[in-house]
């Protein structure tokens, strides 16, 4: 798939919240995958729904608006699109999930916490949804090194304060070594090395694995639905642009170790840093 979105900043790396409106209404995306994508959603939902899906108590009432944001949102922004047939499901937000090529999460307040309450999360970045489910924001993001200390308490105060009828997005982004859409951490873990990645190789083997990520309010609701949809590019794509090229050489260099091996493939960071050294 063509690169359709390059969120490095030039400069030296920072974590930053990196939040912007969301300006043409489409928080859903429609491309040329969408058929094959949400059928490798429903082919999930039906042999591994335990590690698709999770829900605890009380969230079936806002589970219920998504899926009627959802099904109205197609029909508004894409009125022509044949719609997917759907996953036939008694929970309504994998009926949801199953529509479009976003995963959807469900984040709610409980007290002057924001939990994960629901999410169907086919395609994780190297993440197991079991392991976030019920948990609150700081304990959802604690793995990502330098996160919580860096923007913490400033995505506590955005859920506290998203207004209604507002969508913003943000972008997080990575290198893999596969262009599979579903990646869960225990799925990669049982994973072979792919020992015939070399200088010659490394550009079309790793993959920069783009996640846009939109969040809006549900309507008459503390509720906040978090949406995450994945573009993947092979590296020689990139490199094929000197500009883009030298941001990310860049931004892999001055960001602290940890967060680098935690945003690449820590075997092949040597070459991958020569390979966008030299291109």
């Amino acid at each position: 798939m063509p690169l359709p979105y390059f969120p490095v900043e030039s400069g030296d790396y920072k974590i930053t919240l990196g939040l912007k409106p969301h300006k043409d209404g489409k928080w859903l995306e429609v491309d040329e995958s969408y058929a094959s994508d949400t059928k490798l959603k429903r082919e999930l939902f039906s042999e591994q729904k335990h590690a698709v899906f999770a829900s605890t108590a009380g969230a079936a009432l806002s589970e219920a608006k998504v899926l009627s944001l959802v099904q109205g949102s197609l029909k508004t922004i894409y009125p022509e699109l044949v719609i997917a047939p759907g996953f036939n499901d008694s929970n309504a937000l994998v009926k949801a999930a199953s529509l479009v090529q976003e995963d959807l999460i469900l984040m709610q307040r409980k007290g002057n916490d924001y939990i994960l309450g629901a999410a169907a999360v086919c395609f994780p970045s190297g993440w197991n949804l079991r392991e976030k489910v019920g948990r609150n924001l700081n304990d959802i993001h604690f793995p990502v090194p330098g996160l919580n200390a860096a923007i913490g308490s400033s995505i506590d105060k955005f859920f506290q304060n998203l207004k209604p009828n507002k969508i913003v997005q943000r972008f997080n982004w990575g290198l893999f070594d596969d262009p599979a859409l579903f990646q869960p951490g225990w799925w990669r873990d049982q994973q072979p090395a792919m020992i015939d990645i070399d200088a010659d190789t490394i550009g079309q083997n790793i993959y920069f694995r783009v996640e846009k990520q939109t969040l809006q309010r549900l309507e008459d609701s503390d509720d906040i639905l978090f949406t995450v949809r994945i573009f993947n590019t092979p590296l020689d794509e990139i490199a094929e642009d000197q500009e883009k090229t030298e941001r990310l050489h860049h931004a892999l260099t001055s960001m602290p170790n940890a967060l680098r091996h935690y945003k690449t493939v820590a075997q092949y960071e040597e070459l991958l840093l020569d390979y966008l050294k030299t291109s």
